[in-house]
């Protein structure tokens, strides 16, 4: 399988250590197998950063990691009170205790996270909120938390996106 992880940098060896983002599913290392998503995040980070490009690491894993029993994997299949109950822990606790080596679902987009958003401020009920998300196309995200997750990634190559001119 081939997934992306898209960044302002090459990332040919991912590290937790240095993994800044504390997402929905937690600390780790994200990645996508929707190439066509991690091309918009990356240029996304870029122009945050006022760069000229994104860059997107690609990797392969072996076929069926998913279901390797070896590691701790939590896939949310589709929206749903347990995935968004799932975000909503780790939003409000970013140290929370998880114990999964893995985790995959569908990842909120820039409408997704203002729907979230209007949830958590009151202004949308949670059957409401579960009920618009599943009306939207969202990607999927793959999270890898730990040392033993990142050693089933094999780096083969990256990909600068250039952003818009302006």
């Amino acid at each position: 399988m081939q997934i992306y992880h898209c960044n302002t940098i090459e990332v040919a060896a991912p590290k937790l250590n240095t993994a800044a983002r504390n997402g929905d599913f937690g600390l780790g290392v994200y990645m996508s197998e929707n190439m066509d998503y991690a091309r918009k995040q990356a240029v996304t980070l870029a122009l945050r950063k006022e760069l000229p490009f994104g860059i997107i690491s690609v990797f392969e894993t072996p076929i069926g990691l998913m279901n390797y029993s070896a590691l701790r994997i939590r896939k949310f299949q589709s929206i749903g009170n347990a995935w968004l109950n799932f975000i909503l822990k780790n939003r409000r606790n970013p140290q929370a205790k998880i114990p999964y080596d893995i985790i995959s679902g569908p990842a909120l987009d820039d409408y997704g996270y203002a729907c979230l958003n209007a949830f958590e401020s009151g202004f949308m009920e949670r059957s409401e909120l579960i009920k618009v998300l599943k009306t939207c196309k969202l990607p999927g995200q793959i999270l890898f938390r730990t040392a033993k997750s990142l050693l089933f990634l094999d780096f083969t190559g990256k990909e600068n996106v250039p952003c818009p001119k302006k």
